[in-house]
């Protein structure tokens, strides 16, 4: 990731954001500005051509990218918030996102003429007006990521998936993961600089898939690269390069030094995020040419 690390409940990615605010450019008397109000939306996109999620100067970003269509449409410049901040070259099917804007474009409009501003890589779904005390990072309850293995090294696969030169076997890598599940301290299965470590993981598993394997992962917050460090420890134990227990001893030892090497990017997605009250009430579908596992967030 080309930003600094620090704290964020998002795997590659953190967030010390505030809350979403859309900041004006000019002073205007009150009777003359419109209300400002908080819409929310679920976001995805293709990571490749992104340096993450996170606003950088000089570089390409989703945030910044939204918030540059922000600022064209409303003339001034627009903050928004993530559920968390994924690494250059990670993908999202189920970003969420917070603004705050003063516009006379309905609601029902709005998505679509932000839509057509954007790039090609980058989509809206679902905009509404939130609740005023919605925010897309500190409402979350739960993060869900997902990270896909393929058997082919097509250019289509490729960009996609990780196609490892071993292929490994999804019942080892499934019992090597029961230990991790519930609240640990992850700091050797990431590259989180500093406290805190402890997440609470909810859901670990391999499932396999049309193009080869999917792993599932669910936790109220991730550390730095922790989903990728999670995907490299599974496949040195699918592998048969470490005995099924070594995933356990390794999460206990708080030992980084002793990882595997961490899945390289393209293969992440931030599938979804959890609320309470769900919102969406209804799955957003995906594209059959994802192969998505079954998810009470998605649905294809």
């Amino acid at each position: 990731m080309t930003d600094q690390p620090g704290q964020d409940p998002g795997d590659e990615a953190r967030s010390s954001d505030p809350p979403a605010s859309a900041d004006a450019t000019q002073p205007a008397d009150d009777a003359s500005r419109r209300p400002v109000t908080r819409y929310r939306a679920l976001v995805s996109y293709d990571g490749s051509r992104f340096h993450g999620w996170q606003i950088q100067p000089n570089v390409r970003t989703v945030q910044g990218e939204i918030q540059r269509v922000l600022r064209e449409l409303t003339g001034n410049p627009v903050k928004s918030a993530g559920a968390g901040r994924t690494d250059t070259g990670v993908h999202a099917l189920g970003q969420s996102v917070t603004f705050e804007v003063e516009t006379p474009i309905p609601v029902e409009r709005l998505e679509g003429i932000l839509n057509s501003r954007l790039s090609s890589d980058v989509r809206l779904h679902r905009l509404e007006v939130a609740p005023p005390e919605f925010h897309a990072r500190f409402s979350a309850c739960s993060r869900e990521y997902w990270y896909f293995l393929g058997r082919d090294r097509s250019p289509f696969v490729l960009r996609y998936a990780h196609v490892p030169n071993e292929w490994p076997d999804l019942d080892r890598m499934n019992t090597a993961l029961p230990p991790l599940l519930g609240e640990h301290d992850f700091r050797a299965l990431s590259a989180e600089p500093a406290e805190p470590y402890g997440c609470c993981l909810q859901l670990a598993e391999w499932v396999p898939s049309r193009l080869g394997c999917v792993f599932r992962v669910r936790s109220d917050r991730f550390l730095y690269r922790m989903v990728r460090f999670l995907v490299g420890a599974s496949l040195a134990v699918g592998t048969g390069k470490r005995p099924v227990e070594w995933m356990g001893e390794l999460l206990e030892s708080k030992d980084r030094r002793q990882a595997a090497p961490p899945a390289p990017p393209q293969g992440l997605f931030f599938a979804a995020v959890g609320y309470e009250p769900a919102w969406p009430e209804e799955p957003l579908p995906l594209v059959r040419a994802f192969d998505a596992p079954e998810s009470r967030f998605l649905s294809d």
